[in-house]
């Protein structure tokens, strides 16, 4: 019996040093829906062409874990709280689907049939989880087809060649030309979706616009024109220099500087910089480390990292240029710490080179 009563006390005393709890925070089913292909509008012809869109969910996981140390005068407690997403593919039927307007196209199960010439918005629902709506533009067949391109539409790259996406309407004829540096694709080749790319090869350094030309089937008169402007220098050149020095980034809470120098390797540029992100669970973590390089591409190509209190913070920032002189994109980050649960962060970001 006196062991018994020791043990039990023994027990006490450790759990009063250290307790720790863990609950599931409720979260709906679906956190999001996305429509797959995804995209913002798509292209018909009034002659009940179809297409079978599909459905992707998010589920998120959040859970926190509270841990309070208790001292002989007071006790410290901390919560850590960390989120999982899970991507999953989503049965079409499942979801309750939307059309804005079933005149111009109805919409089963994610098959989406066009009807009559106008506008119309199509969405899926399940529960909360709402799609990102898709314009549906129906068009006569006697009309000049339509045709979009992916953005960027102002890029600054370093190499001579530049890769070019888009969507067009079915059965129109679709071409690509740049006239300054010479080249031009006829009859370039498309999905049934209407979703094609390409590469734009041996551009003449300077600022160079591409044009591509969507043309109806039987008609050439009835045509749409869609352009991309490409700002292209050699790496080391006195223009694409003007990328060199001190730029400031901003982001929806704070501002960081990072600066881009000539590498030792002459067809490249070194990125280097620091940022502060404040860590839910962890606090603000000051000077993490930018590190990188300049794609040819004139996208970033730079990694995140400090040690922090046992933490190790790593991520990636991406982004590209819009001219010598601005940029955009976004970074992911992670704090991991043995023993802690993984904790991640996504922000967007512009950025100006300063004077």
């Amino acid at each position: 019996m006196r062991l018994l009563f020791v043990s039990i006390a023994l027990m006490m005393v450790m759990s009063s040093c250290q307790k720790e709890e863990e609950k599931t925070v409720a979260q709906p089913e679906y956190s999001s829906l996305r429509m797959q292909p995804e995209r913002d509008s798509v292209f018909f012809s009034a002659n009940n062409e179809t297409q079978q869109f599909s459905l992707t969910g998010s589920i998120i996981n959040t859970s926190e874990i509270t841990i309070t140390n208790s001292g002989v005068m007071t006790d410290v407690s901390y919560t850590v709280r960390t989120v999982d997403t899970t991507f999953l593919n989503v049965n079409a039927s499942d979801a309750q689907w939307y059309s804005s307007n079933s005149a111009v196209a109805t919409v089963n199960k994610g098959l989406v049939t066009a009807k009559s010439p106008g506008y119309a918005t199509i969405a899926a629902q399940i529960g909360k989880a709402v799609t990102k709506p898709v314009v549906v533009n129906v068009r006569t067949v006697d009309t000049a087809p339509g045709l979009s391109l992916n953005p960027p539409d102002v890029a600054l790259i370093f190499e001579n060649s530049v890769s070019i996406f888009g969507l067009v309407q079915k059965q129109a004829k679709l071409k690509v030309t740049e006239p300054n540096s010479g080249f031009s694709k006829d009859s370039i080749q498309y999905q049934s979706d209407g979703s094609f790319g390409l590469t734009v090869t041996g551009l003449n350094q300077g600022v160079r616009i591409i044009t591509a030309r969507a043309t109806h089937p039987t008609n050439s008169s009835l045509y749409t024109e869609r352009i991309k402007t490409v700002f292209y220098y050699a790496p080391g050149s006195l223009e694409a220099n003007e990328i060199v020095g001190n730029w400031l980034g901003t982001t929806l809470t704070k501002n960081f500087n990072f600066k881009i120098e000539n590498s030792i390797i002459p067809t490249r540029y070194d990125i280097t910089g620091k940022m502060d992100i404040q860590f839910e669970g962890v606090g603000l973590v000051r000077d993490i480390d930018l590190i990188g390089i300049m794609n040819s591409n004139g996208t970033f190509n730079v990694a995140l990292s400090k040690a922090y209190q046992g933490f190790t913070i790593s991520g990636k920032f991406d982004g590209y240029f819009k001219s010598t002189g601005t940029a955009n994109g976004s970074y992911t980050a992670q704090a991991v710490k043995s023993g802690w649960p993984k904790i991640s962060f996504y922000e967007t970001w512009t950025a100006v080179k300063l004077p």
